[in-house]
């Protein structure tokens, strides 16, 4: 009789044991279906394309500064720097989603005068907030992925900023000959990566509520 109770006790851990292990499967195989495939995705070619602007707008600033346009240099160099700071946001999603760090191929910026360079910076940004980031953004949200859809938005609404401040400092050196009459001074936000001409009367970054006395500037 206890050999019987026995084999009936064996039977039924390893009965609880096969389980178990089931269970452990069914999750593993439930968190591959659930990963944000799309997203992830989208991060890296989110980081090529803010690498290469950072890159771009590092040979802007030199070429600005070259035709003695020193505040619109300075307004590339802030702008560069921001872009990296999109580049970090991103990746560290990446990490969390359990990718490692993106490093894209940064390729050789194609450099004009100051004036066109400007357009082609605002040209660039306008896409990103009008089309690229917002479609990531709707994929985000169905995957449900909400570091990303924060990393998104945050560099959606910066760009849609440094779109306006290039259009700006355009429209000055159009009708001036001279960037004399755009700001001298710089600020990025080195959480959300927006830039900012002036911080007078500023509390906040509006973006992610950042105090200004921590922004970088240039």
């Amino acid at each position: 009789m206890k050999k019987i109770i026995l084999g009936i006790l064996i039977l039924a851990s390893v009965g609880l044991i096969a389980a178990i292990l089931i269970a452990a499967d069914l999750i593993s195989i439930s968190n591959l279906k659930s990963a944000p495939t799309q997203t992830i995705e989208n991060l890296k070619a989110a980081i090529e394309g803010e690498s290469n602007a950072s890159a771009m707008y590092k040979a802007f600033s030199a070429k600005a500064a070259e035709e003695g346009f020193s505040n619109i240099a300075k307004m590339f160099e802030a702008a560069a720097e921001a872009e990296a700071v999109h580049v970090k946001n991103h990746n560290a999603v990446l990490v969390k989603l359990g990718e490692p760090e993106y490093k894209p191929e940064i390729k050789t910026p194609e450099v004009g005068d100051t004036q066109a360079n400007l357009k082609t910076a605002i040209e660039g940004e306008t896409y990103e907030y009008t089309k690229m980031y917002p479609g990531f953004i709707v994929k985000a949200k169905a995957e449900k992925s909400s570091d990303a859809l924060k990393s998104f938005t945050w560099a959606r609404d910066a760009e849609f900023t440094h779109a306006q401040l290039y259009s700006k400092a355009l429209k000055i050196l159009s009708e001036t000959g001279s960037d004399e009459t755009v700001s001298s001074a710089w600020f990025i936000c080195l959480k959300c990566g927006d830039l900012f001409d002036s911080v007078e009367d500023l509390k906040a970054c509006p973006l992610c509520g950042t105090n200004p006395t921590l922004f970088l500037k240039f």
